[in-house]
C-alpha cells in the first residue's frame, strides 16, 4: 500500500500557557488501497470520496460518498462532542455484491499512522453512539445509505497526537489532532489575497480550456496555493491533489470540468470560511 499526505492544515500555538485541555486539527492524511484509485477532498467541515471498484466478472461499482461534521473541527475542547454524518450520495454496487462501503472509527482503532512514526496508541477520542451497524454505510440495505456517528474528546492518556479514521473499502482517511494547540487559523484572515486567488483560478480554467501545457498549469497552481496559504481561511486540499495529478499530463483539457466545479465551490467556501471578507475595504 502507498501512503501519502492529503493536506497539511496550519496551526498556531497560543501565546503563554499550553492548552492542555484542547486539541487542534493538525493534519488530514490517507493510506491508499491498491484495489482502486480514489479522489478525496477533506477539510475541517467534512469531505468527499469518489471511486470505482471492479469486481469479478468485470462488474464495476461506482461510489460517491460525503461526510459532514456538525461543527468545525479546527479545535475540540476536552469533553466536547461532535457528530459525523456519512452519506452514500450516489452509489451503485454491481452484480449483487453486498459489502460495507464506509465507516468511521474512534482513536482506539488507530494503532499507528505511517506519516507520524511517533504516534502512540490512545483512546482520547471515543464513540458515544451511532445509527450504523458494524458494516457502516452501504447501498444495498434500505435505510443504510446514511448514518450518524457521535464522538467525544476526553483526555484519557498523555499522548501528543490523537486521531479518528474513515475506512472507505480499505482506503483510509485519518484526521490527526495535536494536544495543546489551537486549530484556529494562523493570523487574521487575509481578505485581500482572495482577489488574486480568483484571478489565478480563472487562469487555470482558461488554461484548461485552451489546453495549456502542464508546466504552465503546474506553476499557476503553485501561485494559487501560495494565495490560499496567505488567506488563512481556505483549504488547499483540491489544488494540492490537482498539482500532483496534472504533473506530466499530455492534455490539460481533461481537467477543465473539475476546475470549473472547484471555481464554483470556492465561492461558497469563501462565504463560509472567510466571513470577514464581507467587511473588507478595497
Amino acid at each position: 500500500m502507498k501512503s501519502i499526505s492529503l493536506s497539511l492544515i496550519l496551526l498556531t500555538l497560543f501565546t503563554g500557557s499550553v492548552m492542555a485541555q484542547s486539541i487542534g486539527l493538525k493534519d488530514i492524511v490517507q493510506k491508499r488501497t491498491n484495489d482502486f484509485n480514489a479522489t478525496v477532498r477533506a477539510d475541517h467541515y467534512g469531505g468527499s470520496i469518489a471511486f470505482n471498484r471492479t469486481y469479478r466478472a468485470n462488474c464495476v461499482g461506482t461510489y460517491d460518498i460525503t461526510w459532514k461534521f456538525n461543527k468545525s473541527l479546527y479545535q475540540i475542547q476536552n469533553g466536547e462532542q461532535f457528530t459525523i454524518t456519512i452519506t452514500c450520495r450516489n452509489c451503485r454496487t454491481a452484480c449483487g455484491y453486498k459489502w460495507g462501503i464506509a465507516n468511521v472509527y474512534a482513536a482506539n482503532n488507530v494503532r499507528n499512522i505511517s506519516q507520524y512514526p511517533n504516534y502512540t496508541y490512545n483512546a482520547n477520542i471515543t464513540q458515544v453512539r451511532t445509527t450504523a451497524g458494524a458494516s457502516g454505510v452501504h447501498d444495498w440495505y434500505p435505510g443504510h445509505r446514511s448514518h450518524n456517528y457521535t464522538f467525544v474528546y476526553n483526555k484519557k492518556k498523555n499522548a501528543p497526537l490523537t486521531a479518528f479514521v474513515f475506512n472507505f473499502a480499505g482506503h483510509m482517511v485519518y484526521y490527526v489532532f495535536e494536544e495543546g494547540v489551537t486549530g484556529s487559523r494562523s493570523g487574521a484572515v487575509n481578505c485581500h489575497t482572495l482577489f488574486g486567488l480568483g484571478k489565478l483560478v480563472y487562469g487555470l480554467e482558461l488554461g484548461a480550456y485552451e489546453g495549456y501545457g502542464w508546466e504552465w498549469m503546474n506553476t499557476t497552481i503553485g501561485y494559487a496555493l501560495e494565495h490560499i496559504k496567505a488567506s488563512n481561511c481556505l483549504s488547499s486540499t483540491y489544488l494540492t491533489d490537482l498539482k500532483r495529478r496534472i504533473y506530466g499530463a499530455p492534455n490539460t483539457k481533461l481537467f477543465l470540468e473539475e476546475i470549473k466545479s472547484y471555481s464554483r465551490k470556492l465561492d461558497s467556501e469563501i462565504n463560509s470560511s472567510c466571513g470577514c471578507c464581507a467587511t473588507c475595504n478595497n
